[in-house]
């Protein structure tokens, strides 16, 4: 199996990257960088710029895992590389989260922690996980349980909370040309998850992580908000309940940092 790691992961948030093959070495899996790769290309920037140029990028990363299994953590780079693969009937691209949810299983995942988070999360999706729909086969894309559910099997809760499934104005090139409709977007999140006692937001997508990371910056400062709740993926908590060291997951280096989450997450509970 080969990982792509797409532009967010590499350039950003290389602690997800690092956590994601920590887990999987735990699991037993083998995982390799798939080199050489580029951008997805990013689904919905670059089809409305050129459908043919979207194309040949997108086939062009299929084909450099020469049949072997592409998993992303990414939603973006998910969809766009899963529609692809559809188009031109090549490939097989995965999502950590729905490959730890249907292939490793709850109960796999559970046995494999070291050591349980008692944190409450407030989980986020994200939009293009699940969506298009009719092409993804999952669950319902209105009522998700699987990140909940990967969630709770690490010992941590999820916490539902208002707007849980809305958009969180970090993607579509939302954040890029419409920045006060994304931090309207975020501003409307934020003030719901405030609502509940939680430690961190938990996200599958290194795109919603930015949005909720850098953007609760920006609303303290614009807005006068004072949001301190910080954002993480799945993949470094995971990472954190298998055994790895706090400080290897990048999670110390997001932008939104609160000691107390960092201790309960370096304490764990047996």
């Amino acid at each position: 199996m080969k990982f792509f790691p797409g532009c967010m992961i590499h350039n950003r948030f290389p602690g997800i990257e690092r956590s994601l093959f920590f887990v999987f070495e735990k699991l037993g899996v083998e995982i390799f960088p798939l080199k050489g790769s580029s951008c997805c290309p990013a689904p919905s920037i670059s089809k409305s710029v050129s459908v043919e140029l979207w194309k040949e990028i997108g086939i062009r990363n299929v084909r450099l895992a020469k049949n072997e299994t592409i998993m992303t953590a990414c939603n973006g780079c998910y969809t766009s590389l899963h529609e692809i693969s559809q188009i031109f009937n090549e490939g097989d691209i995965r999502h950590v989260v729905e490959y730890l949810h249907s292939e490793i299983g709850i109960e796999r995942i559970k046995k494999s922690v070291e050591k349980r988070l008692p944190v409450r999360l407030a989980v986020h999706y994200g939009c293009h996980f699940f969506r298009p729909s009719k092409h993804k086969g999952f669950e319902s894309p209105e009522r998700p349980k699987m990140l909940d559910e990967l969630v709770n099997a690490i010992g941590a809760e999820s916490i539902d909370y208002k707007y849980k499934f809305m958009c969180c104005g970090g993607g579509g090139g939302v954040r890029a040309g419409a920045t006060e409709v994304s931090h309207d977007l975020l501003e409307r999140k934020m003030d719901a998850i405030a609502e509940k006692d939680v430690d961190a937001i938990v996200v599958m997508c290194p795109l919603c992580l930015n949005q909720f990371d850098v953007g609760q910056s920006e609303l303290n400062e614009l807005r006068g908000k004072d949001y301190r709740i910080p954002a993480v993926h799945y993949v470094q908590l995971l990472a954190v309940a298998m055994g790895m060291d706090v400080s290897l997951t990048g999670i110390e280096r997001h932008s939104v940092i609160e000691q107390n989450f960092i201790e309960k997450l370096v304490r764990g509970e047996s």
